[in-house]
Parts: structure tokens; sequence; C-alpha cells
């Protein structure tokens, strides 16, 4: 009898351990923490977890990346309004993946302008239901989402709010397109998928 009570809480441990994620799932958020000077970090776990940036000039605020989907854009406006009564007014699609580029028709909505390389923006025309079908293999729930387009393109280097945020373009790596984004006044370098402590995925970069 008591060898089968300890199985019986080992077989309910087990299901609780393995319904973890599930419950997990339910809280997911977005998260905008102050960084340093004008920049915060955004974190999300929504589908697999990601990190973008937000800058808030004098003026105005400049998202770089535009998360996952309309909806994840949304709660990070949602945070962003928390701590600044100044308008999103651009976003950057440092990349053509939906991690970067799924969140831009909420911020077309807003009357936000999305930017990006030429090339970014060549690559979601060829590639997007592609990049989205890719993400729901992982990601099952991840939603089938239109393509919207960057309203703004720069061939190459290009500096937003007067200067103090700079997009760089060094040739391919964890993507064709991929840019980093300086701040020069933060003396912050942020590489989206570029800069991580691991490889990570390779199957879109460029090579060595």
């Amino acid at each position: 009898m008591a060898r089968a009570r300890i199985h019986h809480m080992k077989r309910i441990l087990l299901l609780l351990i393995l319904g973890a994620p599930l419950a997990l799932a339910a809280d997911l958020t977005v998260v905008l923490t102050p960084l340093r000077g004008h920049l915060y970090v955004v974190e999300d776990n929504f589908y697999f977890k990601e990190n973008s940036m937000v800058y808030v000039g004098d003026n105005f605020v400049t998202v770089i990346d535009s998360t996952w989907t309309p909806e994840t854009a949304r709660l990070l406006a949602a945070e962003v309004k928390k701590v600044t009564p100044k308008p999103i007014t651009e976003v950057i699609d440092t990349n053509y993946h939906p991690d970067r580029a799924g969140g831009n028709a909420y911020f077309k909505s807003i009357g936000a302008k999305n930017i990006s390389t030429k090339l970014t923006s060549d690559l979601l025309i060829k590639h997007w239901d592609e990049m989205v079908r890719y993400v729901q293999k992982g990601a099952p729930s991840y939603p089938t989402l239109e393509l919207v387009l960057p309203d703004k393109t720069f061939g190459g280097d290009f500096e937003l709010q007067g200067g103090r945020v700079k997009a760089i373009y060094l040739g391919p790596s964890h993507t064709p397109d991929g840019i980093f984004v300086f701040f020069p006044q933060e003396k912050v370098l942020y590489g989206n998928c570029i800069l991580k402590e691991q490889l990570g995925n390779l199957d879109f970069a460029g090579p060595l």
C-alpha cells in the first residue's frame, strides 16, 4: 500500500512538472526596464524569449524592433506610456524575421513609421510568409500575420533622434540584413540576434 501511494505521488509530481510550462504561458508579459540614460530594455517571453530596445528622446520615442506580433507591440506601447507621455513615432526593424518585424501593423496603426534598410525591406517581401511558417514550426500558436512593410528605407547606415540613435550595417551575420544600433550618448551597442553568449540558431546566418 505504501509503495502504491509513493508511486501515485511521483506520478502527480511528474504531471505538475510537465504542466508547469502551460501554467507559465498564461502569465506572459512584456517588461520595460531602465538601462542607461534614455534607454530601456524590452523583455518578453512570447513564443521564444527575446529582447528589444526603447529610446525615449526629447520629443518622441524610437522603438528598436517591433516585437513578435501586433499584440506584443500593443503591450510594449502600454509599457512605454507608463514611463513617458511622449509618442512613439518611429520603429526600427533590425532584420526581416518575425521577432523583429511582427509588430509593424500595430505601430503603423498608431501613426508610427516603420524604418529599416532597403535590404531588410526586400527580404521581408521575398521571405515573410516563409518566415512566419518557420516560427510556427517551433511555436504553433504564432499567428499567420500579413506583411506590413517599412514606411521608410535606407541604403545602408542611418541615424535617428538627431544622431543619438545610429543604425550600422556591417554585412551578413545572424541574417543577411541584420544591423547593429549604437547609442553614442549612453555608449551602448544593441546587436539584436547578432550578439549573444552562444551561437544560437544559424539557419539563416551569413558565411564566415
